[in-house]
Parts: C-alpha cells; structure tokens; sequence
C-alpha cells in the first residue's frame, strides 16, 4: 500500500509559496499509484485567474490541455456525474467507473476522441471542496491510467484520502496569501520589499551563486556571525565540513535553476543544518532551485523595470531559538488555535519538548498531549514532523504591513 510520507507532505506544503511545485507532487502521486497521468483543476463553471492559477498537470501536453478546455471540458462525463450527484461541493474520492458505467465511457466523444489516444481510460479522483474557502472553484485532483489496465485498486482511494487534508491546507493557504497580495499581474518579479517582509532568512542567489537579495531577517543572522557569513557576495557556513555541503548544495542548486523543468521539479531541493558557535539551535536551511518561469529579475527598490539579475535558487533560514513576532496569532487566524495552542506551537518550533512545555507551564505532561491532539485535529496533521514542517510553510507567508 502505497504510504503518504513526510516528504510528499513536505511538497505539497512548498506549493503555498512555489505554485509550479504541483507538477512535481501529482509526478509523486502518478508514480506511487501505478498512474499515467495527473490533472489538478478547477471545475467551477465561472472560472477566473486565480482559479485558473491552480491548475496544474504531469504528462499531459499543451495540445492536449487546449483540446480539452476548448472542446471537452463541458463533454467531461465523469465531471458532469459528480456535478450531478453534488460530489463536487465536498471532500470525496470516486473510481471513474463509481461515476460513470465503462459501457457509456467507451460510447462517449470524449473517451473515443481523446482519453483513449492518450492513455486516460481508467480514473481515481479526489474532490477537494472545503465548505468554505475552495468551494467556489471545486477543486478537483485526477489520477488516470490507460483504459485496457485494470481498475485503480482501494489502495490509490486510500492514498488520495490521506492525501486530501493536506492538499486542500495548502490549497487554502495559497488562496489567502492571494488575498494579501496587492493584485498585480504580469511578470514574476522578485523585490526587496516583498522578501523583507518574511519572517524568516531569505537569501537569493544570481546564476553564478552570488547572493543579490538578502532580507532584513537573514542580514540579521548574518550580522551576527553565529554561523553564516557572506564572503565576497557568497553565502558561506563557518564550519569546515558544513560550509563545504553548503557550498555544493549552493552549486547544484543554481544550475539546476539554469536547467529549468524536470531539473528543478525532481528534488533537487536541499534541507541542511548550520551549527553556531554561540550553541543555540542550529539554523534549518532550505536551497530551493527556481525554474526560469518563477525566477523573475530582483529589484531591490520593490519595483524596477525588470532588468535585474534573474534568480535562479532561494536559501529560506529559519531560527528554530526566535518565534517570528506575531506567529501565534497567526497561527490562531489561519487554523483556529486557542491562544494557548498557537503558543504551545511556538514553543515546539523553539526546539522544546512536550515535557519541557509541560515543567515551564507548570502543567502536567498528560495536559500538554491533550492539547497537541488538539492541534493534530485543526490543522489536519498526526504527527509532531507533520505540525513543524506546516508550521515551517506558513513561516514563508509575507508579514502584515
């Protein structure tokens, strides 16, 4: 049975900020359930940009996608039945012949004319509608094999089921960092307003790895010379060993930025930790390669004209010992946490443990778990890795001004 790991969570996270990173996450679903192809759209009849911004496919061409939204989309059978059967307004995963009899498939201008020559006979599809936020697009995730394989078996419903809290969290998430953006259109484009806002260390780096953009969160750990440093433009750790894995992680990272496609969507993304010599926490440190469609110029006005330096890999800092001011609030804004529970949240970011919250609080252990299940239940998580790697996205959400 094919198993829902941290990983795949952790992926599924980084398209709050990283939308493109879809691909790579219905490549990872194909893949585990034996699946040919990977649709996320949106079946709203009233589609707008943001709606449409949600889309996102693995194998499946340009053409492919222009002939259906041109010539097929309104022909969709298996749409069009879980329209009919309300399935589309709530969390629900359905085998393509649950929805529509394979006999009526196979008659069909849609099967005949394009699922059969391109291998999408068989389906398993999760509706990602919430009650709230994304049911006005109903959201629809489809995994799909060719049509003389067998059927999807319970453990691909199973996979899409787990699957499902997390791709709708952050499926919301990125529809209210949408709303906190000011609107603008047009081209990527990557400023020092926009990164100064970030709770955490950013650092972006040009295509020869020189670091063009720091904001204020990372100068600050820079100016404090506890580990990092910046040494002739070059982001650098201060331990041997540690600033050699950097310095090749730096490496790959940019050109697999240059590369562009399946370069960057197939995990060259790299985790790694920067001990300090003052002995606080280590700093987390994620080098995240850009594709030449999300590396836009950088402007360090916050406007420009469009003719800076392209960036090509972003390094995200995070201080597990300093809690961004205001993230317990936030917390509580975006799932629901008590005060309590957003600080009890806080404080395992901080690096404590569940005893060692219970021994500051003066509450017993027993207390603390309670209200982790708590937390477990609002956020759609099950486990502590789960919590700290959400929690970890939500740090990349802009602060208010």
């Amino acid at each position: 049975m094919p198993d829902v790991s941290d990983s795949l969570i952790e992926d599924i996270y980084d398209t709050v900020t990283f939308p493109e990173r879809w691909e790579g996450v219905l490549e990872r679903l194909c893949t585990s359930a034996d699946a040919t192809h990977g649709f996320l759209f949106t079946a709203a009849l009233d589609q707008d940009a943001r709606a449409m911004a949600l889309w996102a496919r693995h194998n499946i061409s340009d053409a492919v996608l222009g002939d259906y939204t041109a010539h097929f989309r309104h022909r969709d059978l298996w749409a069009n039945a879980a329209a009919a059967h309300g399935l589309l307004h709530r969390c629900v995963v359905r085998r393509g012949e649950e929805l529509v009899p394979e006999a009526e498939l196979r008659r069909s201008m849609i099967f005949n004319d394009m699922l059969k020559t391109q291998g999408m006979g068989r389906l398993c599809s999760v509706s990602l509608s919430d009650g709230g936020e994304l049911t006005r697009m109903q959201p629809v995730l489809s995994l799909f094999r060719p049509a003389d394989r067998p059927s999807f078996p319970d453990e691909t419903v199973r996979l899409l089921q787990d699957c499902a809290p997390h791709l709708q969290r952050a499926m919301r998430l990125r529809v209210r960092l949408w709303a906190r953006q000011d609107g603008r259109e047009g081209e990527v484009r990557w400023s020092g307003r926009m990164i100064d806002r970030l709770p955490i260390g950013v650092a972006l780096l040009d295509g020869t790895g020189r670091t063009i953009g720091l904001n204020r969160a990372g100068q600050a750990m820079i100016d404090a010379r506890d580990g990092l440093r910046l040494l002739h433009g070059r982001l650098q750790a201060e331990q041997g060993s540690q600033a050699r894995r950097l310095a090749h992680v730096l490496e790959v990272a940019v050109s697999a930025g240059a590369r562009g496609g399946s370069a960057v969507r197939r995990g060259e993304t790299a985790d790694l930790r920067v001990s300090r010599p003052s002995g606080r926490a280590s700093y987390l440190l994620t080098v995240l390669p850009l594709s030449p469609e999300a590396a836009g110029p950088f402007s360090d006005a916050g406007g420009g004209s469009g003719d800076g330096a392209h960036i090509r890999a972003a390094v995200y800092i995070v201080d597990p010992a300093a809690a961004a001011p205001g993230l317990g609030g936030r917390l509580g804004t975006l799932f629901g946490l008590t005060p309590v529970e957003a600080g009890l949240v806080v404080d395992l970011l901080a690096d404590l443990t569940p005893a060692e919250i219970g021994e500051r609080r003066g509450v017993a252990i027993s207390t603390v778990r309670s209200q982790l299940r708590s937390i477990f239940a609002k956020t759609g998580t099950t486990r502590q890795s789960e919590l700290m790697n959400l929690v970890n996205r939500c740090l990349m959400l802009p602060k208010e001004e």
